[in-house]
């Protein structure tokens, strides 16, 4: 069940790329991405509300997971993101997409010092066999738009010119926008198995990381303002983006209650397997695909193939 859960997420952002990628021209996505946690709220209420009318056993809340649930959203949809966003501006999309790489690398090595999960030599293999490919997929020429890391709800920043150097300050910012979505990955995935409510932890986090984005980084009365004039076809599209983004990282937290952290995370990282043949049949590979790319898809379908038949 957890396997399929991690599969579910990974299509789930998989298609947020794609919807993204029709939606940004519309929107810009200083707007966009509020609109997107603003509608992770929203759905994600609606999904615990029918979970509520179903489940069979009474919801009462156990506060240690609690505080879990909300530290992890900050980690992932706040400090994780606002980090890789930086990196993104100063060093480039491909550049920061690299450094995002290690995302896996870093749950793997937190879940196995504090939640004791060992992947054994064969899933080591399969974990490396697709952040190789991943590495390869986001080797692409600067003009053209770098892939989308799992866990940053598939918003892709605009790019600027890339650096012929990588300053230390950047590699650091980088690096630890990496650490951020791996901790609250981990974070997330303890409180999981000890309060089985995915769906309320997703709300949780979402909630936090809306309200301190608001408080911190939005001007209210501007946002009143661009939301008047923006067109309805961008508004209705980043309201997309947050259904699919949500409901991904709901399967992913779900998943990681019966399978390791670290396989979870680097199966719904493995978006290039769907989003670039998708990208090449619906947007005539304005992408870039080349031989590269094609090798990273492979080597990314062999590793998350293995990790989820061993």
């Amino acid at each position: 069940m957890g396997e399929a859960l991690a599969l579910l997420s990974l299509l789930l952002f998989s298609t947020n790329v794609l919807v993204v990628k029709i939606a940004s021209p519309r929107l810009g996505q200083d707007v966009g991405f509020l609109l997107g946690l603003g509608s992770n709220v929203v759905f994600a209420s609606l999904l615990f509300a029918g979970e509520l009318l179903v489940r069979p056993d009474p919801f009462v809340v156990e506060w240690g997971p609690f505080a879990m649930f909300a530290v992890g959203g900050l980690f992932t949809a706040y400090l994780g993101r606002r980090l890789f966003f930086r990196t993104v501006q100063t060093i480039g999309p491909s550049r920061a997409s690299a450094l995002q790489i290690t995302n896996p690398v870093f749950a793997a090595l937190i879940g196995w010092v504090f939640l004791g999960e060992s992947l054994g030599a064969a899933g080591v293999v399969f974990v490396l066999l697709v952040i190789g490919g991943l590495f390869l997929t986001s080797q692409v020429p600067a003009q053209n738009a770098a892939p989308i890391p799992a866990g940053t709800g598939g918003i892709a920043p605009t790019a600027t010119p890339v650096r012929t150097a990588l300053p230390r300050a950047e590699i650091a910012f980088g690096l630890t926008g990496a650490v951020s979505y791996a901790i609250g990955n981990v974070i997330r995935s303890s409180a999981v198995r000890h309060w089985d409510h995915a769906v309320f932890g997703g709300l949780l986090g979402a909630f936090c990381a809306t309200l301190v984005y608001l408080v911190v980084h939005t001007n209210l009365r501007r946002l009143a303002q661009r939301l008047r004039s923006a067109p309805r076809s961008g508004l209705w599209l980043w309201g997309l983006s947050g259904v699919l983004t949500i409901s991904a990282q709901i399967s992913l937290i779900a998943s990681t209650r019966t399978i390791p952290v670290a396989v979870g995370v680097v199966v719904a990282a493995a978006i290039p397997l769907i989003v670039v043949p998708a990208s090449v049949v619906l947007f005539s590979n304005t992408e870039g695909v080349t031989v590269r790319t094609v090798t990273g898809i492979v080597l990314i379908f062999g590793g998350v193939a293995g990790l989820i038949l061993t």
